[in-house]
């Protein structure tokens, strides 16, 4: 675990603005503290099954793949990940080259992080930071605004702290008709479509780049094994619906080898043609200068 300050060429460049961690937190178990604990609609009892920072879990490596090419694509090297959980797209990224400071306001998830991470932790909403106005080139935001009452609000932060031409990357649940109880479970508040993140990151003021459904050879097992069942009326209860999504997020190895190889060809088809439909979206936005 970090006890110290490590070193970041991202907090050195912010210092040259002005901005120092020290002026809004404190420095403990090499985690920087700061503002109150928030309130967060995520069950702090299902890091171990919804969060699995270290490990492999096909889910987890295929999205951190699909972000990291996006990153390539658009020559970035450093990535502010908000609520970040425990780690499980921070660690991913880390290990493929890219800087990562993490902000995750649940002191559990900032723990987690802390134990793996080369990078800063800050444990505390997005807002207690108080970044300068238009200082951070790139912000991500991994399955977090489907968690929020009011995701425009933080879309809004995160306009007012990236720079012009600063981008910004999400990923999202999606399709309505795939909700089930484990999306009750994990405090979802809304699954999107590629038009309705589309329509809320153009109210927030961000120009896409780039918008693609993720896994969409998941879909009908999802449908099936989850969605049908739960319209149907038959609902687990929270204990059984967080132990279901810990058994599909880790599979028994041969399945799991299994669903990397239909994942991939996925990716290689989605080069070439717009998947019409998913269980995740992941989208690429710029603040426009």
């Amino acid at each position: 675990m970090n006890t110290s300050a490590v070193p970041s060429a991202e907090l050195d460049r912010l210092r040259r603005l002005g901005w120092s961690p020290a002026e809004h937190g404190t420095l403990r178990e090499g985690i920087w503290r700061v503002g109150e604990a928030g309130s967060v609609n995520y069950p702090t009892e299902g890091f171990a099954a919804i969060e699995p920072g270290s490990g492999a879990s096909y889910w987890f490596d295929h999205r951190a793949d699909e972000v990291a090419e996006q990153l390539h694509r658009l020559s970035c090297a450093s990535l502010w990940e908000i609520g970040a959980g425990s780690g499980a797209m921070s660690h991913r990224l880390e290990r493929k080259g890219f800087e990562v400071v993490a902000v995750e306001p649940l002191i559990e998830g900032a723990r987690a992080i802390a134990e793996r991470s080369d990078g800063p932790v800050f444990c505390g909403l997005v807002d207690d930071l108080h970044l300068p106005s238009g200082s951070l080139p790139a912000v991500g935001v991994f399955d977090v605004l489907e968690h929020l009452d009011h995701p425009d609000l933080m879309l809004a932060e995160l306009h007012r702290i990236l720079a012009p031409g600063g981008l910004l990357f999400v990923t999202v649940p999606a399709l309505s008709w795939l909700w089930s109880d484990e999306d009750d479970v994990a405090g979802h508040q809304v699954r999107y479509t590629r038009r309705t993140l589309t329509a809320a990151m153009a109210e927030a003021g961000f120009a896409e780049l780039h918008s693609a459904y993720l896994y969409a050879s998941l879909v009908a097992p999802a449908a099936a094994i989850r969605a049908v069942p739960y319209r149907l009326g038959r609902r687990r209860s929270g204990t059984e619906a967080l132990a279901a999504l810990d058994q599909q997020l880790d599979p028994p190895p041969a399945v799991d080898k299994a669903v990397r190889s239909v994942l991939r060809g996925e990716s290689r088809l989605a080069r070439r043609l717009r998947l019409p439909i998913g269980t995740s979206l992941l989208g690429v936005y710029r603040r426009p200068l």
